[in-house]
């Protein structure tokens, strides 16, 4: 006799997470747009509307961004491991959540080999 499959809800929470994310980022683009070429709003210029959006808006998405794909990551290989029947979904969550979290790798990985370069350059000081 066969026991029952146990469903788990781990796979739908980590695409719903990969989901969020990308929708976030539309949005954060939507208005990234409308702030800089809508000219004056909320009582500033289209610039430093423009600077307010990149620089405090980026840092936010950038936080929220590898905060949701890491829970997403977690949550989709804990749906892989515990034999989810929904392997599909778990699967999709864990692709859109790497591919949302890459370009941070990518970056993280620069900063390091540029700081490395940078630690073996000669110093001409006196």
């Amino acid at each position: 006799m066969q026991s029952p499959e146990k469903t788990t809800k781990l796979g739908t929470i980590s695409f719903i997470l990969a989901i969020i994310v990308v929708v976030l980022w539309c949005i954060y683009f939507a208005l990234f747009a409308a702030m800089t070429e809508g000219g004056a709003t909320f009582g500033m210029d289209g610039e430093t509307a423009g600077y307010a959006i990149v620089f405090g808006g980026g840092v936010v998405m950038a936080v929220l961004t590898v905060l949701l794909t890491l829970a997403g990551i977690i949550l989709g290989v804990m749906a892989l491991r515990k034999a989810d029947p929904k392997r599909g979904i778990a699967i999709a969550g864990l692709i859109i959540n790497f591919l949302c979290f890459a370009p941070y790798c990518l970056l993280l990985i620069l900063i390091a080999v540029g700081s490395i370069s940078a630690a073996d350059m000669p110093s001409f000081a006196p």
